[in-house]
């Protein structure tokens, strides 16, 4: 997922911008500069232009929205990334990983996971105003409009279970499966629990009552070809054989690693072709 607009005008309007470097706090190890940039590469007394400001908030942004992509194992709305995302803008990936609110919406918990945002309230041991308003925005922006999944799958007591008989694409949210957009995982083969079905669409998870991945039933997956295999003949080559099953010679040699020279082949020598 990437962060939108809204997310994004959240995240500057409480970091501000400042083109001179500072210390929000005295005891910070790195200096600050632009919307919020904080790391060992800002130097006391540096200073910056707009667009160089704008350029390390991009930078910052896409590093943060991969922290909560590679984090979060359940399904978010747009919501609720932006103010993960913005969480972890301002108080780094590492803290996110280590909280209870990463660990409690793992759980599907989210009501619970939300609650946490106000213990972030703390810089330098005391507690600031300007985090407290930000963390009740973040707060308000995580609980709004949550799917109809995370305020009713607690309450399911009969647990459905669904056969899945091809490898599926595994999506974040109903609307990503409807739309065969964002793939995130996939879903193999097997036997798994219903979390929660939406318009066609079916959260599928290993674990009764823990968010899984969202499938499209209706979609084709991609088929698992199986491996071809071809008995080389008196006078073969490679290019020749290669061009018969519409392939290259680089990849017949990738599939059989032990042929070294592409001109030593021989007869009745059993080579795989895809």
């Amino acid at each position: 997922m990437k962060l939108s607009n809204n997310g994004l005008a959240l995240i500057k309007s409480f970091e501000g911008i400042r083109l001179t470097a500072y210390k929000a706090v005295p005891t910070e190890a790195h200096w600050t500069i632009g919307y919020g940039h904080y790391g060992p590469d800002v130097k006391q007394n540096m200073k910056i232009t707009q667009a160089q400001a704008d350029a390390y908030l991009k930078s910052d942004v896409a590093r943060f929205e991969k922290a909560v992509n590679e984090n979060v194992k359940v399904p978010i709305n747009q919501n609720q990334f932006d103010a993960l995302v913005s969480f972890t803008y301002n108080c780094g990936p590492g803290a996110l990983q280590r909280s209870d609110l990463l660990k409690l919406l793992n759980q599907g918990k989210y009501k619970e996971a939300a609650n946490q945002f106000d213990l972030w309230n703390k810089s330098g041991g005391k507690v600031l105003a300007g985090l407290v308003k930000r963390r009740v925005k973040e707060k308000e922006l995580f609980l709004k409009d949550l799917p109809k999944e995370t305020k009713t799958a607690s309450k399911n007591t009969n647990v459905k279970t669904y056969q899945v008989t091809k490898q599926h694409n595994g999506y974040s949210t109903a609307a990503d499966a409807k739309s065969k957009k964002n793939k995130k995982t996939t879903v193999p083969k097997g036997k798994y629990y219903v979390f929660n079905e939406s318009k066609g669409m079916i959260n599928l998870t290993t674990k009764k009552g823990v968010p899984g991945s969202w499938i499209n039933p209706s979609e084709t997956t991609t088929k698992v070809s199986k491996p071809e295999y071809y008995v080389v003949k008196n006078n073969d080559n490679l290019t020749k054989i290669a061009k018969k099953y519409k392939t290259s010679v680089g990849t017949i040699l990738k599939l059989n690693p032990s042929i070294k020279n592409e001109n030593l082949i021989y007869p009745k020598q059993k080579i795989r072709v895809k």
